[in-house]
């Protein structure tokens, strides 16, 4: 059965973004919020919902004084949903608050940037299931990327695509939850960014991940995106493939404190000759210190999708037709697939799946969306226009 996926058209202040995101997606802003009121312990962090709104006023703090642009933001959802903004700020913290690797102190602008700060441990203990895959390829001219977004099966449903124009003009069309802030994308600077989870052990208080990548978004070249990631601040790592109508596809890791570069290293795993793909795990030498939790899963999943890119490009498939079969492929096996599929047998806030699946053709701005495992729901289009 196909899951419906809702679309948003928001534009003006980021308060104004917010509240018309807000309002158009309440119902599934409130089941999302609901289910991780009800859940939270489970799902890793092992504290309950309260515990994890209040722990959430760190992140807060550093978020309005480095990206007060999506606090706002986020506020405005609150204002249109009806939601309670610190229950919005625990959806938007998820990763920091369920993190296996907890926050040790937090980010201090007039220490060592590189250094750690001491302090009391902050976090979950299990995780977040998070087994995203992010594709770039460019066959023929044409320049494309694609991605799904696995997270926890209440967002199947609860998920929508954003079409936000910010107030210096920039547009992007992306997929995400409703209750979150907006992490993947393609922009109307013909810029595809299709970043994903790591998991890196220095992580601390400073400005929540979400926020990072959000900020990304509007950035109008590579070269800016990739400086906007690396904000000092971070509080955590994160990976982040970038690509555009040049033909460039640059993947950057990072750390709380540390980073790596696709284009520096001439042996970056995942990378061919107009390919790229990056899961959940790091694959630079540099940053392999600071790798937390990351399962086998993630590495099987970068070795099939590399296979399958590098023998599409080297026949010249259809870009749009090859990163679909790479994004509905269900090999080695459904605990190693790419197109994720919920574990039935496990507690409901254990379940993971992938509940977002997008394809975007830079050069036509066009985006590819659905929500759920794209192998049993159809991709809608949505033109930028």
């Amino acid at each position: 059965m196909a899951i419906p996926f809702r679309h948003v058209a928001a534009s003006g202040s980021y308060h104004e973004i917010g509240r018309q995101i807000g309002e158009g997606m309440r119902t599934e802003i409130v089941a999302s919020i609901d289910f991780f009121r009800e859940n939270f312990a489970a799902m890793g962090g092992n504290i309950d919902f309260s515990a994890a709104e209040d722990l959430t006023r760190g992140y807060v703090r550093m978020a309005r004084r480095y990206l007060p642009q999506y606090v706002e933001e986020v506020e405005g959802v609150a204002a249109g949903s009806g939601v309670p903004f610190p229950a919005l700020m625990v959806a938007n913290c998820a990763e920091e608050l369920t993190s296996s690797e907890p926050a040790v102190g937090e980010y201090d602008p007039d220490a060592d940037p590189q250094a750690r700060a001491a302090g009391a441990a902050r976090g979950g203990a299990s995780g977040v299931s998070d087994y995203c895959t992010a594709v770039a390829v460019t066959i023929g001219g044409r320049h494309i990327v694609g991605h799904n977004m696995d997270w926890y099966v209440v967002d199947a449903p609860n998920s929508m695509v954003f079409d936000v124009t910010v107030p210096d003009g920039t547009r992007f069309l992306g997929i995400a939850g409703a209750a979150y802030l907006p992490m993947l994308a393609m922009t109307s600077h013909g810029i595809g960014n299709v970043s994903n989870s790591v998991y890196s052990n220095d992580n601390r208080i400073g400005v929540p991940n979400a926020f990072v990548r959000r900020w990304t978004l509007e950035a109008p070249t590579l070269e800016e995106a990739r400086a906007r990631g690396l904000l000092a601040a971070r509080a955590r790592g994160t990976n982040h493939m970038l690509a555009d109508t040049r033909g460039r596809i640059w993947d950057m890791e990072t750390s709380a404190t540390a980073s790596a570069f696709s284009e520096a290293d001439p042996d970056w795993p995942g990378r061919g000759d107009g390919w790229m793909v990056h899961t959940n795990h790091y694959v630079s030498v540099a940053l392999a210190p600071y790798e937390g939790a990351s399962g086998a899963e993630s590495r099987t999943r970068l070795a099939t999708a590399g296979r399958m890119l590098a023998d599409g490009v080297a026949r010249g498939d259809d870009p749009i037709a090859l990163v679909t079969a790479v994004l509905r492929c269900h090999e080695p096996g459904p605990d190693e697939c790419i197109c994720g599929h919920p574990d039935e047998t496990e507690p409901v806030a254990e379940q993971g799946m992938t509940v977002g699946s997008m394809i975007c053709d830079l050069d036509e701005r066009r985006l590819y969306a659905c929500a759920g495992p794209p192998c049993e729901n159809p991709y809608q289009i949505f033109e930028m226009g």
